[in-house]
């Protein structure tokens, strides 16, 4: 059997409300991927975004990570939180006054 065969899988969902450009999700989940808390802990992925009244017709895709074990939700979503504020803070940084409103809530979507 391998890793994560039979086994639960948790999810947690990172999305912005609206369009967000291609550009903004690839560098966050770029981002996320280098997470050191992560790294080893989750794989990080793209998902299809639920559907969302008002957005943009279109694939409209959210980063999702996932992962197998003992981690729980609530400790990833915080991980993945306190990762979005601080790429947030090196984005305004750089001089970007309103980079997106990216958040980590628990995916209840199961395949």
């Amino acid at each position: 059997m391998t890793r994560g065969e039979g086994e639960l899988r948790h999810r947690v969902r990172v999305s912005a409300p609206g369009h967000v450009a291609e550009g903004d999700v690839t560098s966050l989940e770029a981002w996320l991927r280098g997470e050191p808390e992560l790294k080893d802990r989750a794989q990080v992925k793209r998902g299809a975004r639920p559907a969302e009244a008002g957005a943009l017709m279109g694939p409209q895709l959210d980063i999702v990570i996932e992962w197998v074990g003992a981690a729980t939700t609530a400790e990833i979503v915080r991980l993945v939180t306190a990762s979005i504020k601080e790429r947030v803070r090196s984005r305004q940084a750089l001089g970007d006054d309103s980079p997106p409103g990216f958040r980590a809530e628990r995916d209840d979507e199961r395949d």
